[in-house]
């Protein structure tokens, strides 16, 4: 009723005093200022442009600028790994990014102990990996169509066992930072984005034949009360990318990765304004999870469980909040070998859940944000992904393409990604996403309805130095 999802608010929480370009401009000397360490550790900067055509009137067109660095060394006896980039849309009213997937230290060896310090992405779920859920690691949600999982920050200890068939993890930390969304801004109480995939609020209900317009308001909480968060866990089982059987479970206890949104406010009938005081709060749950299969020369299949429980937070006075109840998720997942170049996946997720309950004043209301906490609740995927094209001289075509159905709703999602590498160190590229829904209104619905209007296609290049 009153708005959708705020992911997005934590790009707030953590927005500096200085301009979005100002922003731009300090990440891009970060990126220069590492090229010393080339000789000794091999890096690259990865800088590109693009510009993104939507087919409905719904959705603008924008431009975008990103830039990207990866800095790494040979694993020997340590390894020092920064995965960092920024960008933004070309816009007057654009908003910039800065994303760091993984940036760590990692002590030790492969046969024995190892230690890493930092932000690293660990096989937690192959379920939660491979269906974008965000329930062990982040994500960042720039373009809601194409996550990018982010790892866990703090202390994680593996020990190989058997001969380096199992290894355990134990994870531990005090540091806590959410999943990033698209930006967005605040004017005179209302909430709007250039980006189009942050969906808005809703501007105005009707409530009793009257038209009641609403203003926003955002209680940020402070860095420190989000980001000082313990966190702990533990996985034990083969690595993923073995031959053979798989097998793997995991226990997490850390805050929730999206933050809850509870709200007070009221209408004034006399007025027709209607005043919404958004409250976010950092959730605490646990996660549990079992991944078992076999993984051949040209087939691998996965069977997956994962449980989240025991959802917490602190409740404000006088709000409206969600009761957010435990969800059992099963995935199935088989990948086939077409060649050595080219793979297809067939698999399938559902949600078993009950109703999410709703509290307080407006606990009658259909609030969509809280009623729809997953991006599906049953889905079909297909994928087909390979090399389409390789020259003598080195020139490549990779593609991927992806069919997403959801059985409940007959909504279909074709996505698709071609990569040509024409010349050294350089790549075109365009990604297209289709949405077809049944739905006319898309508040409330289904991921894929959600963004009915955001049929698109992304073109653009980059090169690497």
């Amino acid at each position: 009723m009153f708005f959708k999802r705020y992911q997005a608010f934590i790009a707030q929480t953590f927005r500096s005093s200085f301009s979005r370009p100002q922003a731009l401009m300090l990440f891009i000397p970060l990126l220069f200022a590492f090229e010393g360490a080339q000789a000794k550790f091999g890096s690259i900067v990865d800088v590109g442009l693009a510009g993104d055509f939507y087919f409905s009137k719904e959705s603008a067109n924008n431009g975008q600028a990103f830039a990207n660095l990866l800095i790494r060394n040979d694993w020997s006896d340590s390894q020092f790994y920064v995965d960092v980039g920024g960008g933004g849309l070309i816009a007057d009213s654009g908003h910039t990014y800065i994303k760091a997937p993984q940036f760590y230290y990692r002590g030790g060896s492969k046969q024995n102990l190892q230690w890493t310090l930092g932000r690293s992405l660990h096989n937690w779920s192959f379920l939660d990996s491979h269906w974008h859920m965000g329930l062990t690691q982040p994500l960042f949600l720039w373009n809601g169509a194409h996550p990018e999982e982010q790892g866990l920050t703090g202390a994680f200890l593996t020990i190989p066992l058997m001969n380096d068939t199992f290894e355990v993890t134990a994870f531990a930390s005090y540091l806590f930072i959410p999943t990033q969304g698209a930006s967005y801004e605040f004017t005179d109480g209302k909430i709007t984005s250039s980006n189009p995939w942050f969906v808005e609020p809703v501007q105005a209900v009707s409530f009793s034949g009257n038209r009641i317009d609403l203003n926003y308001q955002l209680n940020t909480p402070k860095t420190q009360d989000v980001v000082f968060r313990a966190s702990y866990g533990l996985s034990i089982g083969t690595p993923m990318n073995r031959k053979g059987w798989l097998i793997n479970a995991f226990y997490l206890n850390k805050p929730a990765n999206d933050l809850v949104l509870p709200f007070t406010g009221g209408l004034n009938l006399s007025t027709s304004q209607g005043d919404i005081d958004i409250r976010p709060e950092v959730a605490r749950h646990q996660v549990t999870g079992l991944d078992a299969g076999w993984s051949g020369r040209s087939y691998k299949f996965v069977a997956s469980w994962l449980h989240e429980f025991e959802h917490k937070y602190a409740i404000p006075a006088d709000s409206t909040y969600p009761i957010l109840p435990d969800q059992d998720i099963f995935s199935l997942g088989t990948r086939y070998l077409i060649s050595h170049s080219q793979r297809i996946w067939l698999s399938y997720l559902h949600v078993d859940r009950k109703k999410t309950g709703i509290e307080g004043l407006f606990s009658s209301a259909q609030i969509d944000t809280y009623v729809k906490r997953n991006r599906f609740e049953k889905a079909l995927q297909l994928k087909w992904q390979g090399l389409l094209f390789k020259s003598s001289r080195g020139y490549s075509v990779k593609s991927m393409m992806a069919l997403y159905f959801d059985p409940d709703t007959d909504n279909t999602w074709i996505t698709s990604d071609f990569r040509w590498a024409a010349l050294a160190n350089t790549e075109v590229f365009v990604q297209c996403d289709l949405f077809g829904s049944s739905h006319t209104e898309y508040l409330g619905k289904d991921f894929i309805s959600t963004y009915q209007n955001n049929d698109r296609c992304l073109v653009g290049g980059h090169y690497a130095f």
